[in-house]
């Protein structure tokens, strides 16, 4: 038994490496007859392998790549490093579906190391230290991000619905090119064939996919990496204002405040540095560098020099002992 299902297993393999394989060099490759190769196929579409036949002189079988997992042995450090990504997948995925796939990776380890996995399971907390839930934060569509890997690398025509920030829906055809995860959102980076022009997509924006059989066409990508690419464009829209401080600290104090995103640091002196950032209000950058805990010289712009004194006097509203008179009270 366990010969015909080792072999049962070689065939997958098979297939999944070569696509296509004629009747007779399968059989010959693994030593059987072809009679007993249909019964091999048959076991792997009992076990759900979509496997397609050719019949005819040239006759054969073929599974589509990647459409299955081929099976998989991993050690007990492997299989603990699966079990705690699944715990953090279910963050940004649906938690059913991270569970469940966990179920089957327990199911299909050894004894010992599934034991071991469940002990991790069962003695482990989950705390969300700062209470806080991620703001306009969608669960990652697993299948959808499926289908535009594979249009990414099959190089595929695509339509989808995308709906834009003000939540207009439109159709969009376009020649996919990457997927770029960042902020806990995946983006895809695509040629928009109405707008003739490169564009990201929020992927949790998307429905509606359908690639084609189409073949995309090849576009000149902007002069830079696409991460960059991405990056410039979501500042766009993050850095609807921006500003230059000078904050007396050393620049790599500074620097861990500061994502790419938000913004450059440049070391003006080595107990010095000045920062150019940007955010949504100037209200929000200034209890931002407050947070550095360094004392920070507004170069420009004034409005930035206004919310610090609007944050300074909520500040001191809050210090007050007296009745304030409400959030509206004198400062």
């Amino acid at each position: 038994m366990w010969d015909t299902t080792s072999r049962t297993f070689q065939l997958l393999g098979m297939l999944q490496r070569n696509g296509f394989m004629a009747s007779d060099r399968l059989a010959s490759d693994l030593g059987v007859t072809t009679r007993t190769l249909r019964r091999d196929v048959a076991r792997l579409r009992d076990l759900g392998y979509p496997v397609d036949t050719r019949l005819g002189v040239d006759g054969g079988y073929s599974i589509e790549p990647g459409a299955v997992l081929p099976p998989i042995s991993l050690s007990t450090e492997e299989a603990l490093a699966c079990a705690l990504a699944l715990r953090r997948w279910t963050e940004d995925a649906d938690r059913t579906l991270a569970r469940s796939s966990l179920d089957k990776i327990q199911a299909s380890m050894p004894p010992r190391v599934r034991w071991i996995v469940g002990a991790m399971a069962e003695v482990t907390v989950d705390v969300a230290a700062d209470g806080l839930e991620p703001i306009d934060h969608a669960a990652v569509d697993i299948g959808l991000l499926g289908e535009l890997a594979r249009s990414c690398v099959l190089r595929r025509r695509a339509e989808f619905h995308h709906t834009s920030r003000d939540g207009t829906t439109t159709r969009r055809r376009v020649d996919p090119h990457r997927l770029v995860h960042t902020e806990r959102r995946w983006y895809l980076v695509a040629f928009d064939l109405d707008a003739d022009d490169w564009r990201t997509f929020r992927t949790d924006r998307v429905s509606g996919l359908v690639v084609s059989e189409l073949p995309a066409r090849t576009h000149t990508f902007p002069g830079m990496e696409v991460e960059e690419w991405v990056t410039r464009g979501l500042q766009v829209g993050w850095r609807q204002v921006g500003c230059t401080v000078r904050v007396h600290a050393p620049a790599a104090s500074v620097r861990r405040w500061v994502a790419p995103a938000w913004g450059s640091v440049e070391a003006e002196t080595p107990k010095v540095t000045l920062v150019h950032a940007g955010a949504d209000s100037y209200d929000a950058i200034a209890r931002w560098l407050l947070l550095m805990q360094a004392e920070v010289e507004v170069i420009e712009p004034d409005g930035l020099r206004s919310a610090f004194d609007r944050v300074a006097a909520q500040a001191r509203r809050a210090a007050r002992t007296d009745d304030p008179g409400g959030p509206t009270g004198a400062a």
